[in-house]
C-alpha cells in the first residue's frame, strides 16, 4: 500500500473509510507527509463593511466557502500584520470553514450556544455568518476559556457570554437554542496531516473512548435545542466510529430528530452511511480534513 509498510492502526482507519489501493494511499501519504495544513481567515465585526485583508489571497472557487472568510496565498502570513493585533480578522484552519458550510441551511436562530467553543474559530464562523448577539461561548476547561474569552475581546465580541458548563450540566439547565455548534472533542487524526505529533490517535482505545464520551455530549446537547432548532456536528478526525457512527446513535436512539441535506457539501456526502452527513478528506485540497453533519429537530 506504501512505501512504508502500514500500522494497524492506519489498516484499520483505511478499512472502517472503506478505502483501497489508490485512495488509502492518498490518506496514509498525507498523514506522513504532514503538510496538508490550509490556512483561512474569517473577517469579524470589527473589520468595516468593505474591507479588504492586508495580503495576497488564493483565488478559490468553492460554492461552500462561508461569508467573510479569505484564503491565503501561499507564503502569505496573516498573523505577521497589525489587522491581526486589532482584531479585524480570526485566523484558522480551512477545514473548520468547510465544516461550517452547514450553517447555509439554518435559519437566523435567535439564541445559539457553541457547547465546545475554545479557541473560538466556530463562533467566529457563526456570527460572520449570523451575528452573535444571544450566543453564547462555552468551554468546560479552564485554561482554555481563558483563551477564549482572549480571542473574542481581541475580536470584538464582549456581548458574547462565556461559560464553563458540561453538557449534562446544560441539559439539566432548562436553558434552550435555536442553533447549538457541537465541534466534539476527538482524536484529532487530522492533526498528523498537519505534521503535528498525535501518538495513540489511531489506536482503538482512543477512538472507542472518544465515541463514547461524544455520545454523551450529544445526547446532552439534543435536550438544549429548541422544536425547529439545529445542531452542527463536527470533528477534526476521520474514524467513523466518531462521526457517522455518532450521528447514527443518535438518530436511531433519540426520537424527533433529522439529517438534514447540505446541497454546497454535496460532493463530499459520506457514502459509509444513508443518511446526509459529509467528511473533508486531505485529497480534496482544502486542509486537513475533518466531519460535518446538520441535524434538524423536528
Amino acid at each position: 500500500m506504501s512505501a512504508e509498510p502500514a500500522g494497524k492502526g492506519e489498516l484499520r482507519l483505511c478499512a472502517r473509510l472503506g478505502l483501497e489501493g489508490a485512495a488509502a494511499e492518498s490518506l496514509l501519504a498525507a498523514m506522513r507527509a504532514g503538510n496538508s495544513s490550509r490556512g483561512a481567515v474569517v473577517l469579524t465585526a470589527l473589520a468595516p463593511p468593505d474591507y479588504v485583508p492586508p495580503f495576497p489571497c488564493a483565488e478559490l472557487t468553492a460554492p461552500w466557502l462561508p461569508p467573510r472568510v479569505y484564503v491565503p496565498a501561499e507564503g502569505a502570513r496573516p498573523t505577521s500584520h497589525a489587522d491581526y493585533a486589532k482584531g479585524l480578522y480570526y485566523s484558522l484552519d480551512l477545514s473548520s470553514c468547510w465544516e461550517s458550510a452547514c450553517l447555509a441551511m439554518v435559519p437566523q436562530p435567535a439564541s445559539s450556544l457553541d457547547m465546545c467553543a475554545a479557541p473560538g474559530g466556530k463562533t467566529m464562523l457563526m456570527a460572520a455568518r449570523f451575528g452573535a448577539e444571544n450566543h453564547t461561548a462555552n468551554e468546560v476547561h479552564p485554561g482554555r476559556r481563558g483563551i477564549l474569552r482572549q480571542n473574542l475581546a481581541q475580536c470584538g465580541m464582549p456581548q458574547v457570554r462565556v461559560t464553563g458548563n458540561r453538557p449534562d450540566q446544560w441539559a439539566r439547565s432548562g436553558e434552550t437554542f435555536d442553533l447549538l455548534l457541537v465541534d466534539a472533542p476527538c482524536s484529532g487524526q487530522s492533526l498528523l496531516c498537519k505534521g503535528i505529533r498525535n501518538p495513540g490517535c489511531l489506536s482503538s482505545s482512543m477512538v472507542n473512548g472518544n465515541a463514547k464520551r461524544q455520545k454523551g455530549i450529544m445526547l446532552s446537547a439534543v435536550q438544549c435545542v429548541n422544536p425547529g432548532g439545529h445542531i452542527v456536528y463536527t470533528t477534526c478526525t476521520y474514524d467513523p466510529e466518531e462521526n457517522e457512527k455518532v450521528m447514527a446513535y443518535i438518530l436511531k436512539r433519540v426520537p424527533g430528530w433529522e439529517a438534514v441535506e447540505v446541497p454546497l457539501l454535496a460532493p463530499f456526502r459520506s457514502r459509509l452511511v444513508d443518511f446526509p452527513a459529509y467528511r473533508l478528506l486531505p485529497e480534496h485540497g482544502f486542509g486537513a480534513g475533518g466531519f460535518c453533519c446538520l441535524l434538524r429537530k423536528i
